[in-house]
């Protein structure tokens, strides 16, 4: 039996008029159940931006003799024109767009093909080992692979060279170093460090602390550790390393952070990698050239992907599929593609030309062997805004962190609870 995610059926539940519109998109393009669509084209349905347009244009090449229609559309729209597609075992998507969380979702409700099978049949012939261990893993569900990385992002850290120079200082390779480099930076012209908290920025500089230091979210079987001794070690010290960040921090997302970098009013601190190209806007930005980024102190940091899956309901050849992906994830594509997205290739991460280009490709293999993704189940998206709130608490001092930590695994629990999580 299908195990159908309530976190975003509900969410779904709650659009009418959009779930009306896509629902009627499905019964227009499907004839129902799955049926055998010989001789019509592969179809993707995908959100669209810069990268996601160009992949899609060459995936209608890829393969010679296989055509491909694209349909394109906002990242909402396609999420749910996917679901309902796939919720009623229509065959009338044949690849799909995702990102970390629809795939994981799609997977737990077996609507995704697995491609461990095709992977290492097609491995030597399409050099699948060059793709990095990190992107995989992102798109990996319960130890099996359902999706190939288009583009993969992760967090750097952000320091200003000219300023460490000037200081005697080194890029920090511990978070003891991290903490020093802070302290003897931080005055009231510029923070010692960043520290972005607003929205979904808590789940992810937490994610860093908590698996660099700690014991990371959950253990194997979905049971809360991030309030174990180690995990409160790792919050203090995340609590200790926000007196050196900007006032007003827990407002802070990527926006704001982006600013407080490009205006040189910070010194270091993490930063999304499709945020870097911002340090050089000559219009935006006071620090051209003084920017530079190293794997984060300890690793562990976050690492997303965006990804093609098969739908397990395509009535076509999953075996044509799976080498129409990896012919339009090529190396030359990738290489191609680099100005609008950072490949998942660490041959093409390590072109000397690419580096030359983006100074940040020096930095991101080592950066990308030591991420970490989020844990691996439908709900960790609504249960970490729970753990998320307790964790802002902890680190202003609203609530001491080992009180802040025990509450956000009660509700945790409580909430995994509600939702069955620990009877499957």
């Amino acid at each position: 039996m299908q195990r159908t995610s309530k976190s975003l059926v509900g969410r779904l539940a709650r659009t009418g008029t959009m779930l009306a519109g896509a629902l009627a998109i499905v019964m227009a393009t499907s004839a129902g159940p799955a049926t055998a669509q010989d001789g019509k084209p592969v179809r993707l349905v995908s959100h669209r931006y810069p990268a996601l347009e160009f992949y899609a244009e060459k995936m209608k090449s890829a393969l010679p003799g296989v055509a491909v229609t694209t349909d394109l559309m906002p990242n909402a729209q396609a999420a749910e024109l996917q679901t309902i597609t796939l919720s009623s075992g229509s065959d009338s998507i044949d690849i799909l767009w995702g990102n970390d969380l629809t795939i994981t979702n799609f997977a737990a409700n077996g609507w995704l093909e697995p491609l461990d099978e095709f992977f290492e049949k097609y491995k030597d012939e399409f050099k699948l080992d060059d793709i990095a261990p990190a992107a995989l893993n992102a798109v990996s569900y319960n130890g099996k692979k359902y999706a190939l990385p288009i583009l993969t992002n992760t967090m750097l850290f952000a320091y200003r060279e000219d300023v460490f120079k000037d200081k005697g200082l080194t890029p920090p390779a511990t978070f003891e170093d991290y903490e020093k480099a802070a302290k003897a930076l931080h005055s009231p012209a510029m923070a010692g460090t960043v520290m972005t908290l607003k929205g979904e920025g808590t789940m992810n500089e937490a994610h860093w602390y908590l698996n660099a230091i700690g014991d990371g979210w959950f253990d194997k079987d979905g049971k809360p550790v991030f309030n174990s001794p180690n995990g409160v070690k790792a919050i203090e010290t995340m609590k200790r390393m926000a007196q050196f960040a900007p006032r007003g921090y827990t407002a802070n997302g990527n926006d704001e952070s982006t600013i407080l970098f490009q205006q040189g009013a910070a010194a270091m601190g993490l930063q999304w990698l499709t945020r870097t190209g911002a340090m050089e806007n000559p219009q935006q930005s006071r620090v051209i050239g003084k920017m530079n980024w190293v794997a984060p102190p300890g690793g562990k940091q976050i690492v997303v992907a965006d990804s093609y899956a098969i739908s397990r309901f395509s009535s076509k050849n999953k075996d044509t599929l799976f080498r129409l992906l990896a012919a339009t994830l090529s190396a030359a594509n990738q290489r191609e593609g680099s100005d609008r997205a950072v490949p998942t290739r660490i041959s093409v991460l390590q072109d000397p030309e690419l580096q030359q280009r983006y100074r940040y490709y020096r930095v991101l293999v080592p950066a990308l062997q030591n991420a970490t993704s989020f844990p691996k189940f439908p709900e960790f998206k609504e249960v970490s805004e729970l753990v998320s709130r307790r964790i802002v608490q902890a680190v202003t001092g609203e609530m001491p962190v080992q009180q802040a930590l025990d509450t956000g695994a009660k509700e945790a629990e409580e909430f995994l609870t509600r939702r069955g999580f620990y009877k499957r």
